[in-house]
């Protein structure tokens, strides 16, 4: 997803850079056209300017918000295995006291004659 989004951010940076590089060879070379038609054309191109810089914004706040979303999920997880950790080593200790303490203990049993 994130690989997505880094992909549309860069589609939308290289639109920008060719929308600048337009307006700038507008601003730069004579124009053919009617002297009314260059100053819509550039009207044209700084509303479209706008509109991906705005959605830019928009994408860069949607990545912001979903990046605190994953990194909250990510401090619940650590808590969580920290936690499981704490229990497998009260586990592991009581299962090796029990150990100890079963292995002291010697179980005798009368050995009947004749059964083996």
């Amino acid at each position: 997803m994130l690989a997505a989004k880094e992909e549309q951010l860069r589609a939308f940076q290289e639109e920008m850079t060719a929308l600048k590089d337009n307006l700038l060879a507008d601003e730069k070379e004579p124009c053919c056209l009617p002297q009314r038609s260059a100053p819509k054309e550039s009207c044209r191109i700084r509303r479209e300017n706008d509109q991906i810089m705005s959605n830019m914004e928009q994408w860069a706040k949607e990545q912001k918000i979903a990046n605190e979303k994953l990194g909250n999920k990510l401090r619940e997880q650590v808590k969580y295995i920290a936690k499981l950790t704490g229990e497998k080593e009260s586990i592991l200790l009581l299962y090796t006291e029990f150990k100890k303490h079963s292995h002291s203990q010697v179980i005798c049993t009368p050995s009947v004659q004749g059964m083996v």
